[in-house]
């Protein structure tokens, strides 16, 4: 037995027997295992949340990879509400120039319109004034030219002046 013991002492089993009775009863007085579990809850906790998360991103991703699928469509709505704008306000546009030019003709066909009224209004004050003239210098020229005629009026001025009864 002696041998044993000594053996044993040769061999640190003591050693680590004492040791191993000592963390024991640290151990024991830590409560290591309530920590210990403890520890378990709080890991299984972050894998739970980790799961979770993980299922919400899931589901996240797939809804961004449904709005990915839908972006062609939308696209096209959005090109095709362009192209029907940008028609739209062509048409209106075009209808304004339209109107405009048509403002601006009935404007210019009235301002023609006056001045040729103004023109020949012009052109007849022009003419009878013309026409006056030509008619006096041409009674002129026939009362020099014959006399008798000269007579003839006076004659007549006179017979109307002995009609009017004062």
């Amino acid at each position: 037995m002696n041998s044993i013991i000594h053996t044993l002492i040769q061999t640190n089993t003591i050693n680590f027997i004492v040791v191993l009775a000592v963390l024991i009863f640290i151990l024991s007085k830590l409560n290591a295992g309530t920590k210990i579990n403890k520890i378990k809850e709080e890991i299984k906790e972050y894998v739970e949340n980790s799961v979770s998360e993980k299922t919400i991103a899931e589901k996240e991703l797939e809804a961004v990879e449904e709005k990915i699928k839908q972006l062609p469509k939308e696209t096209k709505l959005i090109e095709t509400s362009a192209e029907n704008n940008i028609k739209g306000l062509e048409q209106k546009i075009k209808k304004e120039i339209e109107d405009k030019k048509n403002d601006i003709k009935t404007s210019a066909d009235r301002i023609l319109n006056l001045e040729i009224k103004q023109f020949k209004s012009k052109l007849t004050s022009i003419l009878s004034e013309k026409s006056v003239i030509l008619a006096k210098d041409n009674a002129i020229e026939q009362l020099k030219n014959n006399s008798e005629l000269h007579n003839k009026y006076i004659n007549e001025a006179i017979e109307e002046i002995g009609r009017i009864s004062l």
